[in-house]
């Protein structure tokens, strides 16, 4: 009856957990090729006058927030400061 038994099973080894992998670098590339094709696409059909002229209204919005959002504003916060400092001074 000892010839039948099994022979004992080896130890188990100890496995570490794996590293995680960026995939970072996979998604850029993936973004990247999609773009480009889709950029092909509408090279290849002559289909790129509509993106032009959003392109173009884009810019005016984005020019228009940078001044008036960003170059205004300061100028209307140091005025605001000049005149907090006129008014806290002691006559």
């Amino acid at each position: 009856m000892d010839q039948l038994s099994a022979p004992p099973l080896p130890p188990r080894p100890d496995l570490e957990a794996p590293k995680p992998r960026g995939s970072c670098l996979v998604w850029l590339a993936v973004l990247f090729g999609f773009l480009a094709s889709v950029i092909l696409t509408f090279l290849m059909i002559g289909f790129l006058w509509p993106f032009v002229i959003g392109f173009a209204i884009l810019s005016i919005i984005a020019l228009q927030y940078l001044v008036w959002g960003w170059w205004f504003e300061r100028i209307y916060r140091s005025e605001a400061n000049q005149a907090d400092a006129s008014l806290n001074r002691e006559p």
